[in-house]
C-alpha cells in the first residue's frame, strides 16, 4: 500500500492522507500536525466525512521539504 502511494505521488496523482498518517510521515504528533494547519504552515484540511479530515499529500511533502531546506540552511 505504501509503495502504491509513493508511485501515485511520483506520477503527480493527487492524494489525501488522513491526519495521523501524515503526522507519522512528518515525524510529529497528531496535535502538532493540527497546530501546523492552524498556523498556516500546512494544509488545507480536506473534510472526508462528518468526523474525518485529511491533508493533501502534496502539502505534506512540501512541509517536509521546507523543514529539510531549513535544516540545511542552518547547518551552513
Amino acid at each position: 500500500m505504501q509503495n502504491q502511494n509513493n508511485e501515485q505521488r511520483a506520477a503527480g496523482i493527487p492524494a489525501i492522507e488522513r491526519v495521523p498518517t501524515a503526522a507519522r510521515r512528518m515525524g510529529v504528533s497528531v496535535s502538532q500536525a493540527y497546530r501546523e494547519v492552524k498556523a498556516g504552515r500546512l494544509g488545507p484540511l480536506v473534510k472526508l466525512g462528518e468526523r474525518a479530515s485529511g491533508l493533501p499529500a502534496a502539502a505534506v511533502d512540501a512541509w517536509i521539504n521546507a523543514k529539510i531546506v531549513a535544516a540545511q540552511g542552518a547547518a551552513k
